[in-house]
């Protein structure tokens, strides 16, 4: 069953308007009828069964059942994830919502390639959005991964310091620690995991991370792929 987003601010008792993107892919790409069923995601976490009720600008649908609904609680895993190249980057919004990444902060630093203007920034951010949402209906997943603007490196790094949360940096001049090396893993109930771009980190990037309580880790002896060494 076709599954759209809608916003829970248009909602009026059990009858919601879709954006005009939604309602645009309903009208033109899908051509679905008045009184056609589909499912309704709020973006919080509940699944509701609905029925196209008018068609227009924008689409009008009456919600029925609850299909799912979001618990919460459960392991946090948010990546950090130096900006790729075009659509390796697509790759690793459209992957790491399909495997449950709770929080994804793309970053710039000293070896990410392209321009880093704001203006430009913003167009990529709403890219990735969309292709966020678009997995989340792919994948059925009920809740959007929380997707951050493009900020400063440093900006990552230094957030959440002294929080408590595990927080490792894959390195690949990292030799003598990995991942079985770090016990409190298993039991950690947020995990924040840092990656970087086609370059990778330089060491003084690193070296600013190890001063506020990051933890380097090995991903093995073959030097992957940036989208590759994120999936992984």
């Amino acid at each position: 069953m076709r599954r759209f987003f809608f916003d829970p601010k248009s909602r009026s008792g059990d009858t919601v308007l879709l954006s005009e993107e939604e309602s645009r892919h309903i009208v033109r790409v899908l051509r679905l009828p008045v009184g056609h069923e589909i499912e309704l995601l709020d973006g919080q976490g509940t699944v509701y069964r609905a029925v196209i009720a008018a068609i227009d600008r924008r689409v009008a649908a009456c919600l029925g059942a609850v299909v799912a609904a979001h618990l919460g609680g459960g392991r946090t895993v948010r990546v950090g994830q130096g900006i790729l190249k075009g659509e390796k980057m697509d790759t690793v919004v459209q992957k790491c919502t399909e495997l449950g990444v709770t929080r994804l902060s793309p970053f710039q630093s000293s070896r990410c390639q392209g321009k880093a203007d704001p203006s430009q920034n913003r167009k990529r951010h709403e890219r990735w959005q969309r292709i966020g949402l678009a997995s989340c209906k792919q994948c059925l997943r009920p809740q959007p991964m929380q997707l951050d603007g493009p900020v400063p490196l440093a900006g990552v790094v230094e957030e959440e310091a002294g929080s408590g949360i595990l927080r490792l940096l894959f390195w690949e001049e990292e030799k003598a620690v990995r991942l079985q090396d770090i016990p409190a893993l298993a039991a950690a109930p947020a995990v924040t995991l840092l990656l970087g771009p086609e370059g990778g980190f330089s060491r003084e990037e690193v070296d600013l991370a190890r001063a506020h309580g990051w933890r380097t880790v090995s991903l093995g002896e073959r030097i992957l792929r940036a989208e590759t060494a994120t999936l992984t």
